[in-house]
């Protein structure tokens, strides 16, 4: 110990000698000025986001190259540099004396590193709105449409999709929000500063479209949202068949606008063109339009926009994907046509896609919702959902999609997470706010399920699929009245779904309310004489009236016709009353659940 302790005091002694510590603090003082100082020009000059490391880099290496330098060589009081005396040589030399000056440089030094480091770790408050100011997150409003034909009433929401789209594809901003959290200032819109407050984002992008026949005029501007600072605008008046193009330069004005550099391969994906044909886009827009709004009017319309636009274009792989995402929403919602039908085509369509273009993530999204709904090949959707993320970060329905999956196998915390990371990329989308809620009641927690789903229902009082999460959210909370209250509502705002209906159902049962229970059941039974109902309805139904034979044997018939209700056979609290019975188990197993 006291050897090694008599190492190092030679060691120090030598490092003094050599006059090693005093040239690179004096050198590690200059660095951090010089640091500083490109940190504070940077945006002034319009210097690249990648200076400062650059400049990091070099200064690094110069002081591995300081300390080998002080090291080896000194300076002579004559001023010549001379390779320094080995100690044994040096011995009998006192160590050198150290002019007032280098003493004075050193404690200065020492004393600008210190300040700085302070400075560094308690930033002013100015100083962390500038950090805060360093996100490039970016709103897109909705672009007004200025067109004056009925036709078009489309485009100003799919021409703000489609810019969205666009800049999501580089990698430096840090968020692009979905347009479903910019929709509610389509017509009513605050001061710029209060969006951005709103939604929590530095920049906001708006303009106009205005369409007559082929010809297309398109205004557009960045503002630098807290200051109100126009930093950028343009117009552009050119033909329809121009559209990609234009879409292009916006993105690469708004990207130049903001500093950013973009790799090769990002100026690659924002230069390909979906399709050659402008027609066949329009019918996509229109397509893609519908689709958003979720409902089985505007879905049966959407499938028939994609299927116009495909028809125009046989190589438009994002069509194939929008017609996959349409028959996904009719199987998720059960919509007119039985599951198994509505899922086949999806992954049918979706497939196709993907032949035509193996990167795109939408269609990924699509054929993992089918191997996770319909085929239950738990690997394979997995796997598809990963992809999708993969290839595009911020499609916020990957994400969303990607929970279902987490939630049917086990892992809650990482659903309630994807969740989220989806609500954080589309926070105003009662879909999306809804699922986080759904999320939280399959995991048990209750009260920030409800709380979700009271933030879901705020964005949109009629979305039925919120109010029927809160019907059974009251449930649990032993809220009869109120689950009852809101399962009436979720009929009501549906138009009357099957499905919802025999949640209604289940929970008049579960409440006592046999009678109303029955009833509900009764309608199911003559409306199967004429249409399709699910299965899955009457387990629901069955469940609450504690018929747990009758709730069994529709459950097998819910197996053959692969509901993907059953996905959640683990986790729903519905099926709590069935789990001790040993068929209910053997169905559990036939599904091959991958191990929690």
């Amino acid at each position: 110990m006291l050897g090694n302790l008599k190492n190092l005091s030679l060691f120090w002694q030598e490092v003094k000698r050599r006059n090693v510590v005093r040239r690179n603090t004096v050198y590690a003082a200059t660095a951090f000025v010089i640091l500083e100082l490109v940190d504070i020009i940077t945006d002034p000059f319009g210097l690249p986001a990648w200076t400062l490391k650059l400049v990091v880099v070099l200064l690094s290496v110069g002081f591995i190259v300081s300390l080998i330098v002080s090291w080896n060589y000194d300076i002579s009081p004559e001023g010549v540099l001379e390779k320094t005396k080995p100690a044994h040589k040096a011995k009998n030399e006192a160590l050198p004396i150290t002019s007032a000056g280098w003493k004075i440089a050193t404690v200065v030094s020492f004393l600008i590193i210190i300040g700085l480091i302070v400075l560094n770790i308690l930033p002013s408050n100015s100083q962390s709105q500038n950090l805060e100011e360093l996100e490039i997150s970016i709103a897109v409003l909705p672009f007004v449409n200025m067109s004056d034909d009925e036709k078009n009433v489309h485009l100003g929401g799919a021409f703000t999709d489609e810019i969205i789209m666009e800049l999501q594809k580089i990698k430096a901003f840090d968020r692009v929000l979905s347009s479903t959290s910019t929709m509610q200032y389509s017509e009513n819109r605050p001061t710029i500063p209060e969006i951005a407050e709103k939604l929590n984002v530095s920049y906001i992008i708006e303009g106009s479209i205005q369409r007559h026949e082929e010809e297309v005029r398109i205004r557009v501007q960045v503002i630098r949202a807290k200051q109100e600072d126009h930093i950028w605008a343009d117009e552009y008046n050119a033909r329809w068949d121009d559209i990609f193009s234009i879409q292009d330069e916006i993105a690469f004005k708004v990207a130049n606008e903001l500093k950013t550099v973009l790799s090769s391969e990002e100026i690659e994906q924002i230069d390909k063109q979906p399709t050659d044909n402008s027609e066949a886009y329009d019918m996509y827009l229109k397509g893609r339009y519908f689709w958003n709004k979720r409902t089985e009017k505007d879905t049966k319309d959407a499938i028939e926009y994609f299927s116009d636009a495909i028809s125009k274009d046989k190589n438009y792989a994002l069509a194939y994907a929008g017609l996959a995402d349409a028959y996904v929403i009719l199987a998720i919602y059960e919509w007119y046509l039985p599951q198994q039908e509505s899922y086949m085509k999806a992954k049918k369509i979706a497939s196709e896609a993907l032949k035509i273009d193996p990167t795109l993530a939408e269609a990924y999204t699509s054929l993992a919702l089918v191997k996770l709904h319909h085929e239950w090949d738990w690997d394979g959707a997995s796997n598809d959902f990963k992809r999708a993320i993969q290839l595009y970060p911020d499609y916020e329905t990957a994400h969303h999609w990607y929970s279902l999956y987490l939630t049917a196998v086990g892992r809650h915390d990482e659903s309630i997470r994807e969740a989220k990371q989806a609500q954080e990329l589309n926070p105003y989308s009662p879909i999306i706010v809804r699922n986080v809620g759904r999320r939280l009641y399959f995991a048990h927690k209750y009260e920030q399920a409800f709380e979700e789903s009271l933030n879901a229902l705020n964005l949109a009082p009629d979305f039925f699929p919120t109010h029927w999460t809160l019907g059974l959210l009251y449930l649990q909370k032993g809220m009869f009245p109120e689950a009852i209250s809101s399962l009436q509502n979720a009929v009501r705002y549906s138009g009357d779904n099957l499905y919802v209906k025999s949640l209604l159902g289940y929970v008049y049962g579960a409440t006592g309310n046999q009678g109303k229970a029955q009833e509900i059941l009764n309608g199911l039974l003559e409306a199967a004489k004429q249409a399709y109902v699910p299965a899955i309805a009457f387990v629901n139904v069955y469940i609450g009236l504690g018929d747990n034979d009758k709730a069994i044997l529709w459950l097998e018939k819910a197996y053959e016709e692969r509901s993907a209700k059953l996905i959640d056979l683990n986790v729903n609290p519905i099926f709590d009353p069935l789990r001790s019975d040993p068929r209910f188990k053997e169905l559990v197993s036939r599904m091959n659940f991958p191990d929690f």
